[in-house]
């Protein structure tokens, strides 16, 4: 059960950022990116168009998000057969999946009729609903019941059931006006109402100017069922404060939700405020006429969509913090699933713990050192891309996206393999085996920088930029650590194309485009990843053993291990010196290249002839300085070149 709980989290986790990026699609414009479907301009892959782009990015995550579900689907018939409240919504999400990839089609098809687009956006609240659900049934189904609050080591819970009842109805009326407003909300999206009413909490100087036209009075009525959702919330919280015995999971999602739905009327204040202006400016633009603002060349259209799907991403939120107290209030009115525990989901207690050292925990969760090997792969291609120094503003906003993507990546990784890491003495200390993050702490932390990351990327560098690094979060997540890690002996070989896409980001950020260039220093990484990590799975291969991870030297013995590093160094030299005669680079990178090289070559032979555990440390560390060097030769020498 412990596993559907983890499936199911992850999966709702995907199906929110799927929902987040189809509203990207819809604030940019790029519904009809690919006016055909389910191929994009009658091929597999977009032409090199933005629009093109983020539709198929949609498209694409959408299929990654659809394979999770049918495995959640049949984690729940598996591991939660028998279980009526986990079973149920768990069948019903391929029932809600199939209807909603037809309504997509449909969507495509139809030119992008606003009903058909409000409807597919209200499927996919009904698909996250059904998944947040099944998360926190088999949630509670693991730990043995729902923790209750107690007063003391041996006094029973202290919940009154009657209250509970008439909490239970709040929550229930609290969810269902909240998907009426989200329903309202897309429809007056979709058909243009979101800018017909200017500033807050006035609509264009009147308090509620209904009958003034169709559309005024659809963006009226979002208002005030905003104003209900949110009175509602206070209630709750209200109720949750004066309700003793409540299970401290659901006070801590009450907070989330109160502060959340403060942090998205914030955002729907600030749209109507400076959203009309905005429109206007963008009509008059694409009329010729610009006024000041467009004149001096400021953005017109980004500001827009950015508000817009910032609004889409907070309704999200919310709507996932009620559905999730919905599920808990239900769980805790049934007697048979509830639990008394005193301790049950804490924080950990460490001694001496200090605010400091929390943060250097969360700053460790990150993997700064190897974010920073990241970052100068990408800041060399960017200098080699641009043949000089990029603008520092281009510069700042890809190497902190790449950063916080990278950070992101780290967390989750440290949260998905937190039962390993405490069977291997290397990574035992490490914040959440040492109990210095709480689990869900480090991964919403994750989850948080990678859509920062996201966020600023497509705000202030470009979408193919901010697309590939989070292909590359996700390729690391999904594909390599939960996937190839733990299955086969391959793991470093396939997951090693996560780290080799930050140069590509470096050159996208640029040009905007995949070149030659990209998928050359692409290769390189790739077919560098293998000897670095095979080199400290040398090290590591007992640790490794004991915690099940299938690193080359556990499945294929130590000798086939250090042939393959050799091997690998030989291809991997030979693609460093070989670019040389393809005139993409001159002679100061030709020798560096080559002198390097010999080192890379020098260390991996003698890891090959002596077979010690030094030979391998010295590969190890060296293979980290050596990318770091190449890289700079290859600046040196494009700047040489100009």
């Amino acid at each position: 059960m412990t596993a559907l709980r983890r499936l199911a989290l992850l999966t709702a986790i995907a199906t929110y950022l799927l929902i987040v990026v189809g509203a990207v699609v819809r604030s940019t414009g790029s519904g009809l990116g690919c006016p055909d479907w389910p191929l994009c301009h009658g091929q597999l892959l977009p032409p090199p168009n933005v629009k093109a782009w983020i539709e198929f990015s949609h498209r694409f995550s959408g299929a990654i998000v659809s394979a999770m579900m049918l495995a959640m689907v049949a984690a729940a018939w598996v591991w939660g057969r028998g279980v009526r409240h986990i079973v149920v919504p768990a069948t019903a999400v391929p029932v809600m999946l199939a209807a909603q990839i037809g309504l997509g089609a449909w969507v495509v098809w139809l030119d992008t009729p606003a009903l058909v687009v409000m409807v597919h956006l209200s499927f996919a609240f009904v698909i996250l609903a059904f998944v947040l659900w099944v998360n926190i049934a088999a949630r509670v189904a693991a730990n043995g019941g729902l923790a209750l609050a107690v007063d003391g080591p041996e006094q029973a819970p202290v919940l009154n059931r009657a209250r509970l009842d008439g909490y239970w109805r709040l929550v229930l009326v609290t969810t269902a006006a909240t998907y009426l407003l989200l329903i309202v909300g897309g429809l007056m999206r979709a058909v243009g109402a979101g800018w017909v009413c200017s500033g807050f909490p006035l609509c264009n100087g009147q308090a509620l100017p209904f009958g003034s036209s169709g559309l005024v009075d659809l963006h009226l009525t979002h208002r005030l069922l905003a104003y209900l959702v949110a009175g509602l919330v206070g209630w709750i919280a209200w109720k949750t404060a004066r309700t003793p015995g409540l299970p401290p999971a659901m006070r801590r999602v009450v907070l989330s939700l109160v502060v959340i739905v403060v942090a998205q009327i914030t955002i729907g204040a600030v749209a109507v405020v400076v959203g009309p202006a905005l429109v206007a400016q963008s009509v008059l633009a694409a009329q010729g006429m610009p006024d000041s603002a467009s004149a001096a060349g400021a953005p017109v259209a980004a500001p827009l969509w950015i508000i817009q799907t910032l609004h889409v991403a907070g309704a999200s939120a919310v709507w996932s913090m009620v559905v999730v107290l919905m599920s808990m209030a239900w769980h805790a009115r049934r007697p048979e699933l509830a639990v008394s525990s005193l301790a049950a989901e804490g924080t950990p207690s460490v001694p001496g713990a200090t605010k400091r050292g929390v943060a250097s925990a969360y700053f460790t969760l990150t993997k700064p050192r190897v974010v920073v090997l990241l970052l100068i792969t990408t800041l060399a291609a960017m200098l080699m891309a641009h043949r000089g120094l990029p603008s520092l503003q281009l510069i700042f906003f890809t190497l902190l996206g790449g950063a916080l993507a990278a950070g992101g990546a780290g967390a989750i990784n440290h949260y998905l393999d937190r039962d390993v890491d405490e069977l291997m003495g290397r990574t035992s200390a490490r914040p959440i085996p040492a109990g210095m993050v709480p689990p869900l702490n480090g991964l919403f932390f994750g989850i948080s920088l990678g859509i920062l990351s996201f966020t600023l990327m497509v705000a202030f560098v470009n979408v193919l930029s901010a697309v590939l690094t989070l292909c590359a979060l996700l390729f690391y997540v999904f594909v390599y650590t939960r996937w190839l890690k733990r299955w086969t002996s391959l793991n470093i070989v396939i997951g090693g194309a996560a780290g080799a896409i930050p140069p590509v980001v470096g050159i996208a950020a640029v040009t905007n485009e995949v070149n030659w260039l990209a998928i050359w220093l692409f290769t390189i990484i790739f077919v560098w990843t293998p000897p670095h990590f095979w080199a400290l799975s040398l090290l590591m291969q007992r640790e490794y053993a004991a915690a099940g991870i299938p690193m080359l030297p556990i499945v294929r013995g130590e000798e086939e291990t250090r042939k393959q590093i050799l091997g690998y160094s030989l291809a991997m030299v030979a693609l460093t010196v070989a670019v040389w005669t393809f005139g993409l680079l001159g002679v100061v990178y030709a020798v560096s290249a080559a002198a390097l090289g010999a080192i890379f070559l020098y260390y991996a032979v003698r890891l090959w002839r002596e077979a010690t555990a030094n030979a391998a440390r010295r590969l190890f560390r060296f293979s980290i300085l050596y990318l770091a060097l190449l890289f700079v030769a290859m600046v040196v020498d494009r700047q040489a070149l100009l």
